[in-house]
């Protein structure tokens, strides 16, 4: 298995090779990171080997030593952001109250939801005025959160919030899975640029949504998208109706191996006549579904 990813128009770049065990894991057999100023006529990239570490199991780029080049591409690595809100139990960390100075960052659980939504809401106040706006778009009832430290423990946050036809607060564990999955989306994607990962990663976000939230995601989705890379991973054919067909790689398996293929306007623009890229999916005409081959 073999990837690389370029940074500012292939100025920098990364590539990991990777190999299989005995015991079905896979080592890093060959990496490297790259510099490349065509500007000044470079024929080909510099390149700066890594070496592995923890025993040979772990790649190189997560070492603790790096300096120059590797460095650079290390710490825009570590600003990506792989974003799992499947859980969204009783016991899911969204639910659960949260440090209030773990607000460095919106984590990838959710688990510190109201610790960063106190951050926004007193200092980023634009920010957190259109999520909560945002929101109420989706679920009509909500008025505002209740965000206060804990008055036993000030130290500590939870999740609350106001109805809108009520003076009463609720918690976390009074929102449907889909609302509280939504409320940490609107929040993702609508945070501060500068707060905002390097590249956000999120697997299946449309789980458990309303209809009209799956529209919302993909406007937010997109409009992040304008300065930050955003990668969603999905099987909802109603979130592909709003988006284009440039958006979307389509992953399948070819001659052994995953294959992902951008999608053109130009190749379907005879099917989109008629139907959505979301029906055009269904039918089978975009790939990346069962076959009987």
């Amino acid at each position: 298995m073999k990837f690389a990813v370029s940074f500012l128009q292939e100025r920098n770049g990364y590539e990991l090779v990777l190999h299989p065990t005995a015991d079905d894991s896979l080592f890093p057999a060959g990496e490297i990171t790259t510099f490349w100023d065509k500007r000044r006529g470079y024929q080909r990239p510099y390149q700066h080997g890594l070496s592995p570490v923890e025993g040979g199991r772990e790649a190189g780029i997560s070492a603790s030593n790096l300096t120059g080049i590797p460095r650079w591409v290390q710490k825009r690595m570590d600003q990506w952001r792989l974003f799992h809100l499947h859980d969204t139990s009783d016991s899911a960390p969204m639910r659960r109250t949260a440090q209030i100075a773990d607000n460095e960052f919106l984590r990838p659980d959710g688990e510190n939801l109201p610790a960063f939504l106190y951050l926004l809401r007193e200092r980023h106040g634009t920010s957190y005025e259109l999520i909560r706006r945002t929101i109420s778009m989706v679920a009509p009832f909500f008025d505002d959160f209740h965000l206060q430290p804990d008055r036993l423990n000030p130290d500590t946050i939870r999740l609350a919030w106001r109805h809108r036809d009520s003076s009463k607060y609720f918690g976390a564990a009074s929102l449907s899975d889909g609302s509280l999955r939504f409320m940490v989306l609107a929040t993702l994607f609508l945070q501060p640029p500068e707060l905002r990962p390097l590249t956000i990663l999120v697997d299946e976000p449309e789980l458990g949504l309303h209809p009209y939230a799956i529209s919302l995601l993909a406007s937010l989705a997109r409009q992040a998208s304008v300065e930050t890379q955003v990668i969603m991973s999905t099987q909802s054919p109603l979130l592909l109706d709003y988006l284009e067909p440039e958006d979307i790689l389509v992953t399948e398996r070819h001659e052994g191996a995953s294959r992902l293929v951008r999608l053109e306007t130009a190749r379907l623009a005879s099917w989109l006549e008629d139907y959505s890229l979301g029906q055009l999916w269904e039918k089978n005409e975009l790939g990346a579904r069962p076959s009987a081959g």
